[in-house]
């Protein structure tokens, strides 16, 4: 059975997904906002298939590897164009790329059955690269006054902080489940991250607001 806490974490997709469908009706979603949408909306599916694959006691965890390279793709795309220097956005994508090929290697011989504790590592160092690299052309071009009002800085200040909430969790998760650590260390983990998932999301909801186009 579903508790109501997973039930509560999956249903706060909805205030993102819901201001950015209304922002997209209104012709007011630029393509920051467009971007961001459609990586919430996959992993709205995401959680939605994974509650109820594991509501009737189907492996699952092969859904989050699938979810890592969608977090590969969103951040190469998302903050691509926000570097000034061409020779950063070549940095961008050899990292991308290494990234990339660093986990298509790890998953060919590793039971897709299990949680990718390896893989959640190599996107941590990518997604943590990335984004402090935005964090610094962004500083260091001065071209945003207020940063809690750039789309850009949100989300990637979201993201980053996600990823590093998580981080202990997910590299530990197979031993969290083998009741390694005890058995109420993941209880309290467990819910933990799905409270962060209703914070980030109420975030990822302001980032959708401040991201939209003046009307026409």
């Amino acid at each position: 059975m579903i508790g109501w806490e997973y039930l509560l974490a999956i249903s706060s997709y909805i205030f993102p997904i819901g201001i950015g469908l209304a922002l997209l009706f209104q012709k007011r979603l630029p393509f920051a906002g467009g971007m961001l949408l459609i990586y919430l909306s996959f992993t709205f599916c995401i959680e939605i298939t994974s509650t109820i694959l594991a509501n009737n006691s189907i492996n699952n965890l092969w859904l989050y590897r699938i979810y890592l390279y969608v977090e590969l793709i969103f951040l190469v795309f998302f903050f691509f164009n926000q570097f000034s220097k061409r020779i950063n956005k070549i940095v961008l994508l050899i990292v991308f790329a290494l990234a990339m090929i660093l986990t298509i290697f790890t998953n060919l011989f590793d039971d897709w059955q299990t949680h990718a504790s390896l893989q959640t590592g190599i996107v941590f160092g990518y997604v943590a690269f990335i984004i402090i690299s935005y964090f610094i052309e962004m500083f260091r071009t001065e071209k945003v006054f207020n940063p809690f009002k750039d789309v850009y800085f949100v989300v990637g200040a979201v993201t980053l902080l996600a990823h590093s909430g998580t981080l202990i969790y997910d590299v530990l998760y197979n031993h969290l489940v083998s009741g390694y650590f005890g058995s109420g260390i993941r209880s309290v983990l467990n819910g933990v991250n799905l409270g962060l998932i209703v914070f980030y999301n109420i975030l990822f909801s302001y980032a959708l607001w401040i991201s939209r186009l003046p009307r026409i």
